[in-house]
């Protein structure tokens, strides 16, 4: 890893691992403060992994279906 103070420029170089979650969180919470925890807690819950590798998901990329209404009555 290089970083630059004067560029603001941070450069990182290497191979690209793809993790899961459940592998990483042990560091993450290591990190983290109270409200960070409740924040990738409430992560966790709503995405339904709980600790399991769910496969097969829909890509994240993917462009969410449109939904009809009306945006200013929604507003109010």
């Amino acid at each position: 890893m290089q970083f630059s103070v004067r560029e603001n420029l941070l450069s990182v170089v290497g191979e690209p691992q793809s993790k899961e979650m459940k592998d990483m969180l042990p560091d993450i919470l290591k990190q983290v403060g109270p409200q960070q925890y409740g924040f990738l807690k409430d992560l966790i819950d709503k995405s339904g992994l709980g600790g399991k590798a769910v496969a097969g998901d829909a890509d994240e990329d993917d462009v969410p279906p449109l939904v009809d209404g009306n945006f200013e009555s929604a507003a109010q």
